[in-house]
């Protein structure tokens, strides 16, 4: 079976808002002014109103109430207005009942915002991958969306043939899933963010996040290729993650990424849970 042909069995998704994709094709813009989120946001009252919400929040401890976008911008810097707005906007897509049981939603949510965090981290950890923070931020956020597309399309027996292969079989997910549909999640999720008419590095980086595209120059699949392995290992104590996740070889020795410097990099990740769980329940 085709990506093309699992994506489009799929209907029942949340719409996703319009303002939110076209401003997801301005990350990539080196210097995006405020004014233009701004502009792009106004077009969504509904967004507009969830943002201002999420603002006005204990967590932010504003002095004083967040009245419009233009004040919630210069409040909180249109980096973190981002982080807000994209949550927001795919957050009700990701967070979908699944049938079966075959993944349980929060969790698939908790590790992409999670990613979503790893990603910008990773980016300032210097690698050699050119991307606006929050383009990475936007990639490990979206990077696992194929899950949750392959839970809603396949049948019941797939579902548990390919849960069976990595429980029995001791495959990967991907493995599993190309063994038994003939593609896999990370494909599923790029052909669903090019049928969104989303940049087409953030399709390459979530089409390739189990085989990161090393270049020159390397793709931004290395980078959510990164930050879903540092994911996995930060939330692996807690039972939500996968301890053994590791990145490929190629990566490992191109960047000269040691387990000390993964390491280091799951510590200031775990920093930020508090942050990450605020950001799951906005909305």
């Amino acid at each position: 079976m085709k990506a093309q042909e699992i994506v489009g069995k799929v209907r029942n998704l949340p719409p996703v808002s319009q303002a939110a994709l076209r401003l997801v094709t301005m990350l990539d813009q080196p210097a995006i002014s405020n004014d233009e989120i701004v502009e792009v946001l106004k077009c969504d009252n509904v967004l507009t109103a969830k943002l201002l919400r999420a603002c006005n929040s204990p967590f932010f401890g504003l002095e004083e109430p967040v009245a419009s976008v233009d004040q919630a911008v210069f409040l909180l810097g249109h980096q973190q207005i981002l982080h807000i707005v994209l949550t927001l906007a795919f957050g009700g897509a990701m967070s979908v009942a699944m049938p079966q049981h075959a993944l349980e939603a929060e969790d698939l949510w908790r590790h992409s915002v999670t990613a979503a965090q790893a990603a910008e981290s990773v980016l300032a950890e210097g690698l050699d991958v050119k991307a606006e923070p929050s383009v990475a931020f936007t990639v490990g956020l979206l990077h696992d969306l194929g899950k949750l597309v392959m839970s809603l399309a396949l049948t019941t027996e797939q579902l548990a043939e390919i849960r069976a292969r990595v429980a029995l079989a001791g495959m990967s997910r991907s493995e599993a899933e190309q063994d038994v549909v003939g593609t896999d999640h990370a494909e599923v999720g790029g052909e669903l963010l090019r049928l969104w008419r989303l940049p087409e590095t953030l399709v390459e980086g979530v089409r390739w996040h189990h085989q990161p595209q090393l270049g020159p120059p390397a793709g931004l699949s290395v980078v959510a290729h990164v930050a879903n392995v540092v994911a996995h290992r930060a939330r692996a104590d807690t039972g939500a993650g996968q301890g053994s996740a590791h990145v490929t070889e190629e990566v490992r020795q191109r960047f000269q990424l040691d387990e000390s410097r993964l390491g280091a990099m799951v510590t200031r990740l775990r920093d930020q849970f508090e942050e990450i769980e605020h950001l799951m329940h906005l909305g």
